[in-house]
């Protein structure tokens, strides 16, 4: 609630509310400041000097504390000492407020001015001038808050793009950022893969190497995955996991196909990388089924992602040696596709992949794959 001071503690202040007054800007080169007739008044935290849509009959200039300027709950700027308050609305939007004027501090003491008293004045069009400058120096600062703010915008944009895949910024977007990525059922082609025996060259090799070869095979599979429609999920040491969603009802043959050339390009170019004269080998397993996607993690910290037994038998499906296998083929190639996943391609690719091999997989008992 406002409160006004008495008579005797306006004299008693008189000069600093002269100092606010002058120091804000509001008087420049007038010469009769008390014609303007300001009236201080004190608030305390929290209170409303005015509200969103409330007839706009004066401004305020602040002598002590400060006002947060709010949109709803939303703080859009914080006005402080000598700063005047509530000028822009004398002069249009039918002249209403536009935003809440809120006290952000335990206790504020503003000196309200009424229009009809700057319109009354001698010198009304250099008050007017002075006005016009004060919202001329706030839109340039909003210029270069709002520069600042673009730009931190487009970092953010490309941080959260390095660190998240479309799918699951998408789904961020769509949750908005109060809460966790809603959890969803889909049919998703799930890719796990692994640059065979790296680990060994990690220690050998200086860590500027180490990470430059790193990032060469990650680029090989990550450029195939994402030309082929697919999304990267997340990097494990020297392992790759990505996913494909499915649509509801849509056919999966046509998915499958393109994570499938994706795979056969990731192991190409992953070939094509050399340690010396050691050429590097990848793995990849390829399901589809039912996965459950959304965020996962603590309450701190979590990231988006696909989990379920189907997500667990794509990466049994590459780690699969020869020493896995109890019937079949034990010549295994780099590519190992599950029943289901083979079973949704074209009779070219399953002609090719036409190796069956049965497998004791970790945790899961035996699976069946094909390469």
């Amino acid at each position: 609630m406002a409160e006004r001071p008495d008579t005797s503690s306006v004299r008693t202040l008189h000069a600093r509310y002269e100092e606010a007054l002058v120091a804000s800007g509001l008087v420049d080169d007038v010469a009769d400041i008390m014609a303007l007739d300001p009236r201080p008044y004190r608030y305390g935290e929290g209170d409303f000097v005015c509200h969103h849509g409330d007839s706009a009959e004066c401004l305020w200039v602040i002598v002590a504390g400060s006002i947060s300027v709010r949109e709803h709950d939303r703080t859009l700027f914080v006005r402080r000492l000598h700063e005047v308050v509530g000028e822009q609305n004398l002069l249009g939007n039918g002249c209403r407020r536009w935003y809440d004027l809120v006290v952000s501090e335990s206790q504020a003491e503003l000196l309200e001015i009424n229009k009809s008293d700057i319109e009354g004045h001698p010198q009304c069009d250099i008050l007017w001038r002075n006005v016009a400058k004060i919202l001329s120096l706030k839109l340039k600062d909003a210029s270069i808050s709002t520069s600042t703010l673009s730009r931190q915008l487009e970092d953010d944009t490309r941080i959260l793009h390095a660190y998240m895949n479309d799918y699951a910024l998408s789904r961020r977007l769509q949750s908005g950022g109060g809460r966790l990525t809603d959890y969803h059922v889909d049919r998703a082609i799930v890719w796990f893969s692994d640059v065979v025996d790296f680990s060994r060259y990690v220690l050998q090799l200086a860590p500027s190497r180490t990470a430059d070869v790193v990032q060469r095979f990650f680029n090989a599979q990550s450029t195939p995955i994402t030309a082929h429609d697919g999304h990267i999920d997340k990097f494990i040491g020297d392992g790759l996991m990505a996913f494909w969603v499915l649509a509801e009802a849509e056919a999966a043959s046509a998915k499958c196909s393109e994570a499938l050339k994706a795979a056969e390009e990731a192991v190409k170019a992953v070939s094509e990388i050399r340690i010396g004269s050691n050429s590097l080998h990848l793995r990849i397993g390829l399901h589809i089924g039912l996965v459950l996607s959304g965020d996962f993690g603590s309450t701190a910290r979590h990231q988006f992602t696909l989990i379920g037994p189907e997500v667990n038998k794509a990466a049994r499906l590459e780690q699969v040696h020869a020493e896995d296998i109890t019937e079949g083929e034990t010549d295994i190639g780099a590519i190992r596709l599950s029943v289901e996943f083979r079973e949704e391609l074209a009779d070219p690719s399953k002609k090719r992949y036409a190796r069956l091999s049965k497998a004791e997989a970790k945790n899961i008992g035996e699976i069946e794959l094909f390469s």
